[in-house]
C-alpha cells in the first residue's frame, strides 16, 4: 500500500519534474545527461522508514487543517559525477590480513533481519558483517560502488543503471543477480510484505520502478532527478538479501542471506555473535581479518574494564564516557596509545515526544506547557554528564556555524522553552496557566510515560511534569516492546532518541513530520510543512533551500508544537592503535554507516 507521502508527492509530480528539467538544461546545456564512467558523488540525503509494526494510523495535530493530498520528495539536482575510490589505507604500513577483532558490546541484534534493525546502536555492528549494499559510504559523503562495478545516468537523470559485479556469491552458495537487487529494494520498500525498512524504506517516494533488462543489470526508474537516493542506497540497512527471503528466514533460528564480507560462525543469544573471514568474498583481498568475536552485555562499567584490559579493541558511546572512567580512558588518548573520535551525537533527535493522535496531547497548549516546563541546562547533565558537552538543537542537531544550524545566542532565553535561570522561572509559571488554559484547573494524572532502563532523563522529565500539573506514571518496557508502543502511538509522552544516517533536512522532515512520515513518532500532520517539504526538496538555490528548511522549522516547533527538544551532544570512541582501517561516514554515527558497518577495511598494526 503506497503511503500518503507518495500519494502527495505524485500530485506536485508534474510541477516538480518541469522545474527540475528547466535547470538541468540551465546548468548542462542538454536535455540527456551524459553517461559517466564513475558514480556520482553523494550531495544529498537518505531517510527513514515505517516500523515493523502494523502501520500506524495517520493523524492530524490540533494546529493542522486536514490531511493534505501533497507532499513528499521531488525532483533535486542531479549528482556531480566524480570518481570515488575506496578510501586509501595509511601510507606508511601496507595492511595486512590475520588477527582476531574482539569487542564488547551493549545490544546484540533479535534477528538476522537488516531491514528493520532500527532499534539498538549496537545491532549494526553484527548485522553489517553479513550482507552487501548497491552503494557503500566508508568516509565523508564518498559514496561508491558496493555490488557494482559501475553506475550511472540516463533519462536526464531520472533512471540509475547499476551494472553488478558478476559471480558475486550468497553464503549459501547462490550467485547474485539482479533479481536478488530488485527483490531487496522492494522488501526494503515495503512492497513485498508491508514491512519497509525505518531506515531506507523512504526510498520508495523516489523510486518509481525497478527493471532488471539483464541478469547483471538493475535500473531504477526515479520520479524526477535525486542526488538523495544514491545516499538512501549507502544506508547500511538497505542491504540486499536473496530473492524470496522471507522475514520468519531470517529470524535467529533461521540464517543470514547475505553476500557479506564474514561468515556467520555461531550465535548464542545475548551474549556473543562470531564471524569468520568470508573466503569467497568478492573484494579481493578483503576483508583483512581472519575473526570477528562480539560479547554483548548491559553494563557499562564490564564494557569499559574490558576495553582498558586489552579485551576488546573499540569503545564507543552514542554520548560520552560515564565521568568515572574518563581520567583513564583520556589519559590513553593523551599518552598516544588510543586513537580518538569525538563527533557530534550521531545527527540525533533526543527529544520529548507526545502522542498528538489522541487526548491530552492533542492539545496544543499542553503541547506548549511541556515544552516550557522543559529544563535543558538540567536536562544536559542527566544526558550527557557535562553541560560543556550540549549543544542547542532544534529539529536536528546541527552546528551553530554551519549552513542549517542557528547559533546558540538565538536560542538560549531567546526561543521558547530554552530560558534559563530566572528567564525558566518564568516559563514554569507560564506553563502553569497554559494548563489551565487547556481545561484541566486540578492537573492531569497517570499520564502514561514509557521508558526504558538505562534511560535517565525520563525520571527527571518526570519530575518536570510534576511541577506544572501534569503528573505521569513511569512504564518500564524493553527496547522492541518499546519500539511498537511507539509507532503505535500508543503512550501520552516519552523522550526518545533517534539517530540520523544523513546529515541533510530532507531527512528528518520526510522521515518524521510530513503526513504519515514512515518513523512519525507522534502522528505529526500539517499541509503547509508538506509543501513546503515539497518546494525544499527540489530548490535548487542552496540558500533558499536553508530558508525553506527554517520555515518548516519554525511551524512544527513554535506554530505547532510538534514535539519538544532536549538538547544535543557529543559522542566519542576509543580504539587501541593496533587497530586500523576504522572509518566513518555521513551519519558521523555507526547507526547506518554501512562502510563502517561492514568492517571489510579494519586490519591489524603488526
Amino acid at each position: 500500500m503506497k503511503s500518503s507521502a507518495v500519494t502527495i508527492y505524485r500530485s506536485f509530480l508534474r510541477v516538480a519534474i518541469i522545474a527540475a528539467a528547466l535547470s538541468l538544461l540551465l546548468a548542462c546545456g542538454q536535455a540527456e545527461a551524459p553517461t559517466p564512467t564513475v558514480a556520482p558523488a553523494a550531495t544529498a540525503t537518505p531517510t527513514k522508514a515505517p516500523a515493523a509494526t502494523a502501520t500506524p494510523t495517520k493523524a492530524v495535530v490540533a494546529a493542522a487543517t486536514p490531511t493534505p493530498t501533497i507532499v513528499g520528495p521531488v525532483a533535486t539536482p542531479t549528482p556531480t559525477l566524480v570518481a570515488t575510490p575506496t578510501p586509501a589505507a595509511p601510507a606508511a604500513e601496507k595492511p595486512r590480513v590475520g588477527g582476531t577483532m574482539d569487542q564488547v558490546l551493549e545490544e546484540d541484534p533479535v534477528s538476522f533481519d537488516f531491514h528493520l534493525a532500527s532499534s539498538g546502536t549496537d545491532r549494526p555492528y553484527a548485522l553489517g558483517k553479513l550482507y552487501n549494499n548497491l552503494l557503500v559510504n566508508y568516509e565523508d559523503q564518498t559514496i561508491e560502488c558496493d555490488l557494482c562495478s559501475e553506475w550511472h545516468l540516463a533519462n536526464n537523470g531520472k533512471t540509475m543503471v547499476f551494472t553488478l559485479v558478476p559471480g558475486v556469491k550468497f553464503h549459501s552458495g547462490q550467485e547474485l543477480t539482479s533479481e536478488d537487487v530488485k527483490y531487496s529494494l522492494r522488501m526494503i520498500m515495503g512492497d513485498v510484505d508491508g514491512l519497509a525498512s525505518q531506515r531506507a524504506g523512504i526510498l520508495k517516494q523516489f523510486v518509481e520502478s525497478i527493471e532488471t533488462p539483464s541478469k547483471y543489470e538493475v535500473r531504477l526508474n526515479l520520479f524526477g532527478p535525486s542526488a538523495f537516493v544514491p545516499k538512501v542506497l549507502s544506508v547500511a540497512s538497505a542491504s540486499i538479501v536473496r530473492a524470496g527471503t522471507t522475514r520468519a528466514e531470517l529470524t535467529l533460528k533461521g540464517a543470514p542471506a547475505g553476500t557479506g564480507p564474514y561468515l556467520l560462525k555461531g550465535v548464542i543469544p545475548g551474549a556473543s555473535w562470531k564471524f569468520e573471514r568470508n573466503p569467497s568474498y568478492h573484494k579481493t583481498g578483503k576483508p583483512y581479518i581472519d575473526a570477528i568475536n562480539y560479547t554483548y552485555t548491559l553494563d557499562a562499567s564490564t564494557r569499559v574494564a574490558a576495553f582498558l584490559a586489552h579485551k576488546s579493541d573499540f569503545l564507543i558511546y552514542v554520548s560520552m564516557s560515564p565521568e568515572q572512567f574518563r581520567p583513564a580512558l583520556y589519559k590513553l588518548r593523551d599518552d598516544g596509545k588510543t586513537a580518538y573520535r569525538l563527533t557530534v551525537r550521531g545527527q540525533g533527535l533526543y527529544n520529548v515526544w507526545m502522542s498528538l493522535v489522541k487526548p491530552p496531547f492533542n492539545n496544543l497548549k499542553l503541547r506548549q506547557a511541556v515544552n516550557l516546563a522543559i529544563d535543558r541546562q538540567a536536562s544536559c547533565k542527566v544526558t550527557q554528564g557535562d553541560a560543556q558537552y550540549c549543544r542547542a538543537q532544534l529539529l536536528v542537531f546541527y552546528e551553530g556555524d554551519g549552513a542549517l544550524g542557528r547559533p546558540e545566542s538565538q536560542v538560549w532565553n531567546v526561543l521558547p522553552g530554552w530560558g534559563t535561570g530566572a528567564k525558566k522561572q518564568q516559563e514554569i509559571e507560564q506553563a502553569k496557566q497554559l494548563v489551565i488554559d487547556a481545561g484541566y484547573p486540578q492537573g492531569l494524572d497517570n499520564i502514561n510515560q514509557p521508558t526504558r532502563a538505562g534511560v535517565p532523563y525520563d525520571e527527571m522529565l518526570q519530575q518536570e511534569l510534576g511541577k506544572i500539573g501534569i503528573r505521569s506514571k513511569l512504564e518500564f518496557l524493553g527496547q522492541d516492546a518499546y519500539i511498537t508502543r511507539l509507532y503505535k502511538f500508543d503512550y501520552g509522552i516519552t523522550t526518545y532518541s533517534y539517530r540520523m544516517t544523513t546529515n541533510d533536512p530532507v531527512e528528518v522532515i520526510g522521515t518524521y513530520f510530513v503526513t504519515g512520515a514512515a518513523r512519525s513518532s507522534a502522528g505529526y500532520s500539517n499541509p503547509e510543512v508538506d509543501k513546503l517539504f515539497v518546494q525544499m526538496s527540489s530548490e535548487l538555490d542552496a540558500a533558499k533551500r536553508v530558508a525553506l528548511f527554517h520555515q518548516i522549522e519554525d511551524i512544527i516547533l513554535f506554530k505547532d508544537q510538534g514535539y519538544a527538544p532536549i538538547v544535543g551532544g557529543l559522542s566519542e570512541a576509543f580504539s587501541w592503535n593496533r587497530l586500523q582501517g576504522l572509518t566513518m561516514g555521513m551519519a558521523t554515527h555507526p547507526s547506518g554507516n554501512s562502510g563502517f558497518d561492514r568492517g571489510d577495511l579494519l586490519w591489524f598494526k603488526n
